[in-house]
């Protein structure tokens, strides 16, 4: 009967190739982010607050803002409209 190691999704998540497979890929997630993040851009908080983070074996890319639920989904104006989201989280799935 066969059997497989208990640790082989922490071999393979280490394993040169695989982690460089990663960092491509986030890279090229957060450029999507990046992108969206820019052509909205009206005080540039949102943008800063942009960060990308590769870790051993897990990357990230965060948005960091007080407002970045509304600014991402949409809300409602002071004058009772409708404000579209950005979407820019999306963008990068």
């Amino acid at each position: 009967m066969a059997s497989v190691d208990p640790r082989l999704d922490s071999i393979v998540a280490h394993m040169p190739g695989v982690k460089a497979a990663v960092r491509e890929e986030l890279a090229a997630r957060a450029d999507r982010v990046r992108a969206v993040v820019e052509a909205h851009r009206r005080t540039g908080a949102l943008a800063s607050g942009l960060t990308v983070r590769t870790n051993r074996v897990d990357s990230t890319v965060t948005l960091e803002d007080p407002a970045v639920v509304a600014i991402n989904y949409g809300h409602v104006a002071r004058d009772g409209s409708w404000v579209e989201g950005i979407h820019a989280l999306e963008a990068g799935l």
